[in-house]
């Protein structure tokens, strides 16, 4: 009992010798009201590739295969993602022997969108047994965002409409394919020799199967 009246007693005095000193407790203060407060920086990626999805495509023995969904998959339309069916099909078969990484960059950097994004692939058919992995889909808030997630998910072929992605990824990647007879974003940087061009993803993989190459 003595110790407990001495700890009370000490806690007690510390708080009074606090109180004496108004310009410390003011500092106190204005740390704390800094650090919830301060502004925080623009998020780049909203998902990282875990290590079980980095891991996922030698476990499976499928080559891995990213695909930038915007321009190729979807399309925003007042801030709403609007899946082309055409496009989700030539997927599929993409997904048939292939292992098949999403990367969506938002328009707005919000769950609402992502969310939105995710239903929307859902509700086209892109996820479950046979086709697309769900927890392989990941979204980020920037160009730069969506280069540095393929890049890290090291693929063997990547898919994109971005002349800036196909140029930053070109050296780290071996084949990586531009999309579209004008491809948006970074248009005015050229794409090296390296990158291959197509017109569209039904087109990409119609010319694959062409040849025999199944799809990827």
């Amino acid at each position: 009992r003595a110790e407990a009246e001495f700890a009370v007693r000490h806690m007690v005095l510390a708080l009074l010798n606090l109180a004496n000193r108004p310009a410390l407790v003011a500092i106190v203060l204005v740390l704390l009201c800094w650090l919830l407060l301060r502004p925080r920086p623009p998020r780049t990626a909203r998902r990282t590739p875990s290590a079980g999805a980095l891991a996922g495509a030698a476990a499976s023995g499928a080559r891995a295969v990213s695909v930038s969904t915007p321009g190729v998959l979807l399309s925003f339309r007042g801030g709403a993602p609007v899946v082309d069916d055409a496009a989700v099909a030539a997927l599929l078969t993409l997904a048939a022997t292939c292992d098949i990484y999403l990367v969506t960059q938002l328009e707005s950097d919000s769950d609402a969108q992502e969310e939105a994004v995710m239903a929307a692939l859902s509700a086209a058919g892109v996820f479950g047994p046979g086709a697309c992995d769900r927890r392989k889909a990941l979204v980020c808030a920037t160009e730069d965002g969506r280069a540095a997630i393929c890049r890290q998910l090291s693929p063997a072929a990547h898919l994109d409409t971005s002349r800036k992605v196909a140029s930053y990824l070109a050296p780290h990647v071996p084949s990586v394919v531009l999309l579209g007879a004008d491809p948006p974003g970074g248009a005015s940087s050229s794409a090296p020799p390296s990158v291959e061009s197509c017109r569209s993803l039904v087109d990409y993989v119609a010319a694959r199967a062409a040849r025999g190459t199944g799809g990827a």
